[in-house]
């Protein structure tokens, strides 16, 4: 993997931060920074675009909307049938249709994930605690 160098300017409070996070996990601040741009910035490279642009568009959010992004959930609803469609699938074979919508369903639980995911990832970042697996 190649490097590239920056010559970056920090407010002071920024640096106390990374410095005081260098110190308590034994790290430089290089790999501090390193570490925190790699977490804000998710790996786009293979998403569709418009869930990359979407998932880029989190780190810029406050605090209280990254919330309501890692507490989202798919409408009772959707996930209702999202679990009917697989106990059939398991059963039968499915119909086309059926296939169709829940592969639709299926996309849609996975992008929910992904963002969800890159929010919470966003929020330990900023200090706070979040859940457990």
């Amino acid at each position: 993997m190649s490097a590239n160098s920056i010559t970056l300017t920090l407010p002071d409070t920024t640096y106390q931060r990374a410095r005081r996070a260098a110190t308590l996990l034994n790290r430089s601040i290089e790999e501090v920074l390193e570490a925190t741009l790699n977490t804000a910035l998710p790996a786009l490279d293979e998403a569709p675009a418009d869930l990359a642009a979407e998932m880029a568009k989190l780190s810029a959010l406050p605090d209280a909307d990254l919330w309501q992004v890692a507490r989202r959930q798919m409408e009772e609803e959707r996930e209702r049938l999202l679990h009917d469609l697989l106990d059939a699938q398991a059963e039968r074979q499915l119909m086309p249709d059926e296939v169709r919508h829940l592969e639709e369903l299926h996309h849609q639980a996975g992008r929910l994930t992904l963002l969800k995911s890159q929010a919470y990832a966003l929020l330990h970042q900023r200090g706070y605690p979040v859940p457990q697996p």
